[in-house]
């Protein structure tokens, strides 16, 4: 699993970010709601999927087919993807949103998905991506200063294996 995820990085910019939710119409207006639990990372062909697991406590890495939604809905209710690109990203237009390393906190491995308690990645435009799955909601998203305030807030001041993986 590493390893493929790694090779997708490499060979591949980060074209889109995308969180998922519902639409629910009332009155004739229509809202949004996010599933923070999860975001998707379009990244050449492939769909890098980030998951909050353990209530809020871990982070799952998978490679999927396409965008899943993870939650119960009504009929009247339609799923639905936003992009967040220009949300997250420095610069959202950059030929350069290609991860340069990674930084895996408390990495488990095995073949279908990578589990941690977060993952920084790290652009070649000197972009830092911190992927928290300990937000109150779901995940956050942020540079460092996200990932200082992980740090913070991590349970018993715990010591974090750090996986750094040079792409």
């Amino acid at each position: 699993m590493l390893e493929k995820l790694t090779d997708i990085f490499k060979n591949n910019s980060i074209q889109d970010i995308y969180l998922v939710g519902f639409v629910d119409i009332e009155d004739g207006a229509a809202k949004f709601y996010p599933d923070m639990r999860l975001y998707y990372f379009e990244v050449g062909e492939h769909c890098i999927e980030f998951e909050s697991i353990d209530q809020y406590s871990k982070l799952s890495v998978s490679i999927v087919d396409s965008i899943r939604y993870k939650f119960e809905y009504d009929e009247d209710m339609l799923q639905c993807k936003t992009s967040v690109r220009q949300i997250i990203f420095t610069d959202s237009m950059s030929a350069k949103n290609t991860v340069k390393s990674i930084i895996i906190y408390g990495m488990e491995l095995n073949k279908e998905q990578l589990i941690c308690d977060s993952i920084q990645l790290n652009l070649n435009n000197g972009q830092e991506l911190f992927i928290d799955p300990s937000f109150y909601f779901g995940i956050n998203i942020g540079g460092a200063e996200q990932r200082k305030f992980w740090i913070e807030n991590f349970e018993n001041d715990t010591k974090h294996a750090e996986t750094i993986i040079e792409i």
